[in-house]
């Protein structure tokens, strides 16, 4: 019986139990790799989530006002017009869904009816969280910084940002405290901001960074290159494991919380290289990594990478991914001067249909594929 009212807009396997669930997720990765690859994968392994309730670290809600009242909307499935209530949702931890309620209150009325969408943030290993509110063009954050100063007593916030929207994009305000959270991982301290990405399950997060350690452990003494950087997030926690780490990140909102980690975190080995990957690859293979890591968004990587890292292959490529079509895809291109050594799906997302995968590529090909 699904707990959530809302389910079907944003977590429709809530309808079915978590042993099945990670049986069809397992299912739906064998056949997409069978598919495309022209091979049989069978029985992969499936690391389920430590938690399955209350594990988002972060939810964003749009905002929506009736008849006077208030109210937190997802899309319907499919829909860009119609909407679903969300009155709460039981992915994230209670204290988040408290936090969320007690907003809603304050915005029904003046001064917050320019609020159109509301985000709330939570560190694990803090407890603390961030508010942010989305405005619209034009708005005053000021009237909304006080009228917020109850919940950060009530609740411990660690602050509260308003996100005011300009027509193109969005200009972050700080209302008070802080305009970040930490969160700590395996020893690894990640400061984040109210833009920036990051996983959002800690707790198979922890999973994912203990089968990268071991895999990259035979390459201890290699050079590492982290294509799709983010807050350093992979990148950091095997720069202290090998010699060097060279990390990509394109992303503007990122780049300054980037190199603040590596300074919390005393990491003098990696060099941050801004821009993109297709960029920087050609520069970065010129010093003959010997692990290149890839955490690409849903669209999967470019079709140069793949060409790049054919060319001129490495001797071991780790690459997770959120859609495993654009991995078998990405993958059988990769082909021509990979093997599988290992692939392995882990549930970050229970109840929901996304799938995360972990493929350790090894150079040359190789008929022994383990699991």
């Amino acid at each position: 019986e699904p707990r959530c009212g809302h389910f079907l807009a944003c977590s429709p396997y809530q309808d079915m139990d978590y042993s099945l669930e990670l049986e069809v997720k397992r299912g739906q990765v064998e056949e997409i790799m069978s598919r495309e690859l022209k091979r049989p994968f069978e029985n992969l392994p499936v690391t389920p989530s430590p938690e399955v309730w209350g594990y988002r670290n972060r939810i964003r809600l749009r905002v929506m006002r009736e008849g006077g009242a208030a109210h937190f909307v997802y899309n319907e499935p499919g829909e860009q017009a119609s909407f679903v209530t969300v009155d709460r949702c039981h992915l994230v931890p209670d204290r988040v869904n408290d936090i969320l309620a007690r907003t809603l209150e304050m915005i029904e009325g003046a001064p917050f009816s320019s609020v159109t969408g509301v985000e709330v943030r939570r560190s694990r290993s803090s407890g603390e969280s961030l508010l942010i509110c989305d405005l619209e063009s034009g708005a005053e954050a000021a009237a909304l910084a006080d009228g917020l100063a109850g919940l950060k007593r009530e609740f411990a916030l660690a602050g509260a940002v308003a996100s005011i929207y300009d027509g193109k994009k969005f200009r972050d305000e700080r209302l008070f405290g802080r305009d970040f959270l930490e969160e700590t991982v395996r020893g690894l301290t990640f400061r984040i901001g109210a833009r920036t990405f990051f996983q959002t399950n800690i707790s198979i997060l922890e999973k994912v960074f203990d089968d990268v350690v071991e895999a990259v452990s035979p390459q201890a003494e290699a050079t590492v290159a982290d294509l799709y950087s983010g807050l350093g997030t992979f990148g950091m926690l095997l720069a202290k494991k090998t010699r060097e780490v060279f990390g990509v990140e394109e992303a503007g909102e990122n780049i300054p919380f980037l190199k603040k980690n590596l300074a919390l975190n005393r990491v003098g080995n990696f060099v941050v290289c801004e821009g993109t990957t297709e960029e920087w690859l050609p520069e970065i293979l010129e010093r003959t990594p010997g692990v290149v890591i890839l955490d690409p968004p849903r669209k999967g990587v470019d079709p140069r990478i793949v060409r790049g890292l054919v060319d001129d292959p490495v001797p071991l490529l780790l690459y997770l991914s959120c859609n495993p079509t654009t991995l078998a895809r990405d993958l059988k291109g990769l082909g021509q001067a990979y093997s599988i050594a290992s692939l392995r799906v882990y549930d970050f997302f229970p109840h929901t249909p996304h799938i995360e995968t972990l493929a350790v590529l090894i150079r040359g090909h190789n008929t022994n594929f383990r699991i």
